[in-house]
């Protein structure tokens, strides 16, 4: 009888805790979702700043390894690229929506949004060049144009891999192992799955 007194009462407790906790986390995200409610109210209220200080990203014919091909698929991404790099970019990857209408107002927010998917428009092209030149052997070519898209910002796990292949295929491990140090180094959010990645492509 005792035992089930006992029992019972830590089940009382248990519950008790429970909707205590599911009450606190109702709390938390409801102060949450006001807050960005209000955050987002103030920015659709911003006025416009001037945007012409923003330093956009300047990309030349010399950044990017073009050659001479009868390739389509390499004509065709060196072609969309030719034309991409004539445009404003700028990375506002680590900036939201809402920080962005509150930063420069909310009449500026297209206009920087294009902005940043002209630059994602760069990246995906300047991965896409690359896979061509690796699929039609020119490794030299493909490692440099992985080597300019992880310059300029990708931060797609595969990018790296397909540069740690090539330098494999080329029998220069050494460099992997130096990709591995840069990654370790740096900020990349993703470093310690591609750290692993590397390290089993070397071990393999």
């Amino acid at each position: 009888m005792r035992f089930i007194v006992v029992i019972l009462i830590c089940s009382l407790i248990f519950c008790a805790w429970l909707f205590y906790e599911q009450r606190k986390n109702q709390r938390i995200q409801k102060m949450a979702s006001d807050e960005f409610w209000a955050r987002e109210e103030l920015a659709n209220s911003t006025r416009n700043k001037d945007i012409s200080h923003l330093p956009l990203i300047q990309i030349g014919d010399d950044d990017i390894p073009f050659m001479e091909t009868e390739d389509e698929s390499i004509l065709y991404y060196i072609g969309q690229l030719r034309q991409i790099i004539q445009k404003p970019m700028i990375d506002l990857s680590e900036h939201s929506n809402t920080d962005l209408k509150l930063a420069y107002g909310v009449g500026n927010f297209k206009t920087l949004s294009e902005y940043d998917e002209n630059f994602n428009t760069f990246l995906v092209a300047l991965t896409n060049l690359a896979r061509s030149y690796e699929r039609s052997g020119y490794h030299d070519e493909a490692e440099q144009t992985y080597l300019a898209a992880i310059r300029f910002g990708s931060r797609r796990v595969t990018d790296y891999e397909e540069l740690a292949k090539i330098y494999l295929v080329t029998r220069r491990p050494d460099k992997v192992r130096s990709l591995i140090r840069d990654v370790e180094s740096g900020s990349h959010p993703r470093r310690e799955k591609i750290t692993v990645l590397l390290r089993q492509l070397l071990d393999s």
